[in-house]
């Protein structure tokens, strides 16, 4: 197993993580209970009408019911995947 290198700055250890795999470094990593605050950031949105299959739609909801989540959460998850994947310098973040 690999030690985890040192860092200088918060900085650098965040890019490292971006850019590694964390798993092979578990055994090496201590649990921090520090409470920490979120800020929820509203994005502005559209409603966007779209006419899917009725088995498609189930389908859809089944797969956001098995991960815990609202269809439309996963909906927008996929969509802004694919707009990762085709056009990056679109993709928007999540």
């Amino acid at each position: 197993m690999k030690p985890i290198p040192e860092f200088s700055t918060d900085e650098e250890l965040a890019a490292w993580v971006d850019t590694h795999d964390t798993a092979e470094y578990l055994d090496e990593l201590e649990d921090v209970n520090t409470p920490f605050q979120v800020r929820l950031t509203r994005f502005a949105t559209r409603l966007l009408d779209v006419r899917l299959r009725a088995d498609l739609y189930a389908a859809i909801e089944e797969v956001a019911e098995r991960r815990g989540i609202p269809y439309q959460m996963l909906v927008q998850r996929w969509l802004a995947e694919k707009v990762q994947q085709e056009a990056p310098d679109l993709a928007v973040p999540q």
